[in-house]
């Protein structure tokens, strides 16, 4: 070997580490990916997907964006040689994201604002009261539905808690004082008030396993169809509550969490599957809003597909309706339309710390 050729650059310690870094992170990204694709496929087909699906949504979004910056900055540092791998992380973090959005629960169609009510439209409000106005003041309370001033209220949690269980209250005085010349229609813990006369009203009818309860109702009753004149039209409204997704008063590190969670999912999917048999036999327009209790790009919506979504007339990038302490990250509440029916001017209201569900409140057109 002559003294004018060089050995081969052997890789320094740093490249090596750089290198693993970026297989790290397209491993990353694969498997960020292959999640992605999961979601819309084993969401209410297998029960423990619900624990997964307790990420927050945005953080779909949030986490190709940070690798794909991360992808462009190798990339553009050292385009040739060991770290070539920074393209590939780019591209992948680029599908991952493009994948992401539609289950991120980001809503771009706020770009545009919020679509405006015509001349005309109803006003609607649904809201999880959380045990009704129990520990708040009922005057607060009732002051907080009457601003509203909506045509048609579909409240969800009608109850109290009493010795540990759910149980029914009675404030049906109070409200026909509040709301005088409107229509009630109760049914468990679901209560419809309507300005328009209610023709008839249905508990859709799901068979699931009798709960040990006190009061069967609470458990067994979770869609309250009413069906409402309005002006020689009749809606049908679908005031809705689903189980949750878990139970908090039992230990995630216990088998009775896991138990209630697969119980928990069995009751969903058996309410969500009758409410869509209830839904395809019924020509009227139609409102379906409550506790969904499902979060943005979860599988099990795809129950309620073919209806259209009110949140795509808000002028909220981001809609959550749901917050665990000062983290606000979930919306659970949802409000579809179908058959004729359309909302407009979609929104989130504060519910004033009565409880830690947001008010959906939306404009009505037939």
């Amino acid at each position: 070997m002559s003294s004018s050729q060089t050995a081969p650059a052997v890789p320094g310690r740093t490249t090596r580490r750089r290198v693993l870094l970026t297989r790290t992170l397209i491993g990353t990204a694969l498997a960020w990916l292959v999640l992605l694709a999961a979601r819309p496929l084993l969401g209410g087909r297998v029960w423990w997907w619900v624990l997964i699906d307790l990420l927050p949504p945005l953080a779909l979004v949030l986490v190709p964006l940070a690798l794909l910056a991360a992808g462009a900055a190798l990339t553009l540092r050292r385009p040739r040689g060991p770290l070539r791998e920074g393209r590939w992380l780019t591209i992948l973090a680029a599908v991952a994201l493009i994948a992401a959005v539609p289950q991120s629960g980001l809503n771009p169609r706020a770009l545009d604002g919020a679509e405006q009510p015509p001349p005309g439209a109803l006003k609607v409000m649904s809201w999880d009261t959380l045990e009704w106005h129990q520990d708040n003041d009922p005057d607060h309370f009732h002051r907080y539905l009457k601003q509203h001033r909506a045509d048609i209220y579909l409240l969800q949690e009608y109850m109290e808690i009493g010795n540990g269980e759910p149980v029914p209250v009675d404030d049906e005085d109070r409200l026909r004082a509040s709301f005088p010349g409107y229509h009630f229609a109760v049914a468990g813990e679901l209560l419809t008030m309507s300005r328009f006369p209610i023709e008839e009203q249905t508990v859709v009818e799901t068979r699931l396993p009798e709960p040990a309860t006190s009061w069967g109702d609470y458990w067994n009753i979770r869609v309250l169809r009413t069906d409402v004149d309005v002006d020689g039209t009749k809606v049908s409204l679908y005031n809705v509550h689903l189980p949750d997704l878990f139970y908090l008063g039992a230990s995630p590190f216990s088998a009775e969490f896991y138990r209630i969670v697969a119980d928990l999912d069995h009751r969903r999917t058996a309410v969500l599957k009758a409410l869509r048999r209830d839904i395809e036999s019924n020509d009227n327009p139609k409102v379906v809003a409550g506790v969904l209790n499902l979060v943005a790009g979860s599988g099990e919506l795809r129950w309620l597909d073919g209806l259209t979504d009110a949140a795509h007339s808000s002028g909220s990038l981001y809609p959550v309706s749901f917050w665990v302490g000062k983290l606000q990250a979930w919306r659970l509440d949802w409000a579809f339309s179908a058959t004729g029916a359309k909302t407009h001017r979609y929104r989130l209201t504060d519910p004033e710390g009565l409880s830690s569900h947001r008010a959906q409140e939306f404009f009505l057109s037939l």
